[in-house]
């Protein structure tokens, strides 16, 4: 049954290391491919998006290799920190114009939720952490 687990999370960090590469790929190629929403601005915000990427991919992949529970959790904080200044910058310089107001202001309050979700997670990391369980319910 561990061992099961072990490669379940294995899976989940493989997984999560090849969608941060396409993620990588689209973010830098979006303005190339002149998607109408995306306006220059994405250039001012394109470091943060890509440190948070690249410090995403680095952090699965020393998940994948080095297993322990406060480890994992250390990892998943950082990476918080990293996603939440992300989205804040995004949010802040708002490289998006759907020459609609409402369609505008929907992305901007997802990017809010984006943000407290963001929080939740890292405070949750945080009493893990801090209990040393591995999840709050169950396993």
């Amino acid at each position: 049954m561990k061992k099961n687990r072990k490669l379940e999370k294995n899976g989940e960090y493989i997984a999560a290391i090849i969608v941060n590469l396409i993620f990588l790929y689209i973010f830098n190629n979006l303005l190339s491919w002149h998607v109408y929403f995306v306006t220059n601005a994405l250039n001012e915000v394109l470091w943060i998006i890509n440190l948070s990427i690249i410090v995403t991919i680095i952090g699965n992949f020393l998940m994948l290799v080095y297993h322990p529970i406060w480890f994992r959790h250390i990892t998943k904080i950082i990476l918080n920190v990293f996603a939440f200044a992300a989205v804040y910058f995004v949010f802040i310089v708002f490289p998006f114009n759907f020459n609609n107001a409402f369609l505008n202001w929907g992305l901007a309050v997802l990017l809010i939720l984006a943000m407290i979700g963001i929080i939740i997670a890292s405070l949750v990391e945080i009493v893990l952490l801090v209990t040393g369980k591995e999840k709050l319910r169950g396993n």
